[in-house]
């Protein structure tokens, strides 16, 4: 299907950060994605979660279900209905028209409902609660509700309601609603995950599971009053633990097939929103480069967030989600990955491959423990669902015993792995300073520089205390050489020349004409440093001779041997080319 780009001002003005569906249909530039609408009614689903990495568009989406659904009541809802007019589900079957603005819909974003403490968490919970409340007190004009009921009601709404009242908040507004439209409710719950997350940070998770479980069990089991129900999220949480009194729920993620094209932009679409804001053809590569490269259910898929972004900056090619897009739980799995975790995310930064099962259920405490087969799974499932990894195995989507090919999405999300290692290193080394000296010393071939700022890092930082081998002073200098200006993520063991050098640098496409291409060969001095200096130089021989980075761009090649005994550094380092 051709793209379809609205713009009813013709002033090319981009949506950035807006998920007020009225505002950027008629104010801003929008990518038609109505037929999402078309797809929830055809799937005859009375609860359907849909989870999606942030900043895809699924607040937009809730705001524009909202408003296509919403009956209008004078003084108090506006109909919205027309709106849609021109968009593509006016031009679908007129029974989806059937639907439009004939149903009370109750909407809550709980993306601001969390905080450091329990008690704060719940607060925040009561207060957007009482604010939908508050959009529908036009019920206390009627009569459908009795004097108990209008009681609870306005406590409710006035933030002065029982635990008991506020767990049913949920389930009581949508059966007030039927009762004074006569007429099945909409339910529309966005990050409806934001509170769980929060809980598991902040040490109150069973806290926030047992109030999301109950508050939502109610509702959600009416299926005769209940139109349909829609969530969102970015997190699947486990059905045993919010979803264990519901059999209605349908888990929509992005390997399925249901609503592949309702998040994130197509090729098409992002294309034919380059050209109409006038994007030069030859830039067409670049953004694809940087911000394509997700599977959504077999479709390509680019992300949204940072499409607008880079076109809002002319065609600047550069991170923006990263700016936006926290994920605490995603940056708590990076800092405490090791061993064979830490290397296969290693390889993904770097453009590789790992093949892994993924389990989409988060359970919590699975992250906390991270021990066999199926919390592994969990790991990679949690970075599949943030949006750090993607896979072109989308087959039997609910089969967490499936292995699947994961990779890396795209350019920008190779930014966000180095960020987080650069993180990583920050903390371990415990100095900025030292950790900039070193990095100068490796690019300019200063193997004084670089010996010292290495022995510093080895007696200085408590991280550092455990180098028993080889592979662990290697596994520590790839550390240290994460997020080097101009230069790649750093390769490890990769075929270069006649052999396999331990690290690889080579510089981004734009400066190998400035900077040499990097190859490091490490070597542990088992006997002792009586003879460190003489294994450095044979470790430069061994670059030199089987000519590691001879393949690699760049203004020439710098080799490095170095060498480790306990706490002790010897460095070599050749200019060749």
């Amino acid at each position: 299907m051709a793209a379809a780009i609205v713009d009813r001002t013709g002033r090319h003005r981009l949506p950035i950060g807006s998920e007020d569906f009225e505002k950027v249909v008629s104010r801003c530039v929008y990518v038609d994605k109505t037929l999402l609408i078309r797809d929830l009614l055809d799937s005859s689903l009375d609860v359907t979660l849909l989870c999606r990495p942030r900043r895809f568009g699924k607040s937009l989406a809730m705001r524009m279900l909202q408003c296509f659904f919403e009956s209008p009541v004078e003084g108090y809802v506006p109909d919205r209905s027309r709106l849609f007019d021109g968009l593509a589900i006016a031009r679908a079957k007129e029974s989806y028209l059937s639907e439009r603005a004939c149903h009370p819909v109750v909407f809550l974003s709980l993306g601001g409902v969390g905080g450091p403490t329990r008690e704060g968490c719940w607060s925040t919970f009561a207060r957007q609660v009482s604010a939908e409340y508050v959009r529908h007190r036009y019920v206390l004009e009627g009569a459908a509700l009795a004097e108990v009921e209008r009681e609870s009601f306005e406590r409710v709404m006035g933030q002065r309601a029982s635990e008991a009242e506020l767990l049913a908040s949920l389930a009581s507004l949508s059966d007030c609603l039927a009762r004074h439209h006569g007429t099945d409710v909409v339910i529309l719950i966005d990050e409806y995950d934001h509170m769980v997350t929060e809980g598991h940070l902040n040490g109150y998770r069973d806290f926030a599971i047992d109030v999301m479980r109950r508050w939502l069990t109610g509702a959600l089991k009416a299926t005769t009053s209940l139109f349909l129900a829609c969530l969102t999220g970015v997190q699947r949480v486990s059905c045993e633990s919010i979803f264990s009194g519901l059999n209605n729920v349908v888990v929509d993620t992005a390997m399925d097939l249901g609503f592949i094209e309702g998040f994130g932009f197509t090729r098409a679409e992002a294309e034919a929103l380059a050209r109409y804001q006038g994007l030069a053809e030859d830039k067409l590569p670049e953004m694809h480069d940087w911000y394509d490269g997700y599977n959504f259910g077999g479709v390509e898929a680019y992300n949204p967030w940072s499409v607008l972004n880079y076109l809002r900056q002319g065609g600047v090619a550069q991170p923006y989600w990263g700016n936006t897009s926290d994920n605490a739980i995603v940056h708590q799995l990076f800092q405490k990955a090791t061993g064979e975790s830490i290397a296969e995310l290693q390889d993904l930064a770097a453009g590789g491959v790992v093949v892994r099962p993924l389990d989409l259920a988060t359970v919590f405490s699975e992250l906390d423990q991270r021990k066999g087969l199926r919390s592994d799974a969990a790991l990679w499932g949690q970075l599949y669902l943030a949006g750090y990894v993607t896979t072109d195995d989308v087959a039997m989507p609910h089969d967490d015993m499936v292995p699947r090919r994961l990779r890396r999405p795209n350019r920008e999300v190779g930014w966000l792995y180095r960020r987080e290692f650069a993180e990583r290193t920050i903390v371990a080394v415990g100095n900025y300073d030292l950790l900039l000296s070193l990095k100068d010393a490796l690019v300019s071939g200063d193997a004084t520089g670089l010996a010292c700022a290495l022995e510093h890092i080895l007696v200085d930082s408590p991280s550092y205390l455990d180098l028993v081998s080889e592979n662990s002073y290697h596994m520590l200098l790839l550390g240290l050489v994460y997020d080097i200006a101009g230069y790649r993520f750093p390769q490890s063991n990769r075929e270069s020349g006649d052999g396999r050098p331990d690290i690889a640098l080579e510089p981004e496409l734009e400066n190998q004409g400035l900077l040499p291409a990097i190859v490091i060969e490490v070597k542990d001095a088992h006997d002792g440093p009586a003879g460190l200096d003489v294994l450095s130089q044979a470790a430069l021989r061994q670059a030199e001779e089987r000519r590691y980075g001879i393949d690699l761009a760049g203004a020439g090649r710098l080799c490095w041997g170095i060498a480790f005994s306990g706490k002790r550094a010897s460095c070599a380092s050749r200019r060749l080319g």
